[in-house]
């Protein structure tokens, strides 16, 4: 199923969400999980044994790793989260993080002028003198140490 994608960004509005979603969930979890220690640090020892103080630690944890599931799925895709088995569309699903990944690679080799170098190599062949074996060009007439003829 494809989703329609807007002309400004290159990840859909529905992996947003998911994302936010995810990290929404993923905040209300951590607040749940870390009430229980506010709650054991403030309350009375006698007061906790009325009801399971442990409950909304274990809904957060629940929410935690809900809401990480969720989260990457939106940033990444269902392919690209690992969750469908599609080359295809874990591909499509990843275009717009290789296309960064593949940006930073030209701006490497466009800072070290390597680039270029790598384009304009040209194989160098060199030929050795009969009489003395001095290395010269392949297309020199003359050898450039002792000046026989090639």
């Amino acid at each position: 199923m494809k989703e329609k994608q807007s002309t400004g960004s290159q990840i859909s509005s529905g992996r947003k969400t998911l994302f936010y979603v995810g990290r929404i969930m993923m905040g209300i979890g951590l607040v749940l999980f870390f009430s229980v220690f506010v709650t054991f640090a403030f309350a009375d020892p006698w007061s906790l044994h009325d009801s399971n103080p442990m409950g909304p630690a274990i809904i957060g944890f629940i929410l935690l790793f809900a809401g990480t599931l969720i989260s990457t799925v939106g940033a990444h895709g269902k392919a690209g989260s690992g969750m469908v088995l599609d080359p295809e569309q874990a591909r499509e699903d990843l275009k717009p993080f290789s296309r960064q990944a593949g940006g930073m690679l030209n701006d490497a080799l466009e800072a070290t002028n390597l680039k270029d170098h790598l384009s304009s190599a040209k194989e160098v062949v060199k030929v050795r003198c009969r009489s003395c074996s001095e290395l010269n060009d392949e297309d020199a007439a003359y050898c450039k140490k002792c000046g026989a003829r090639m």
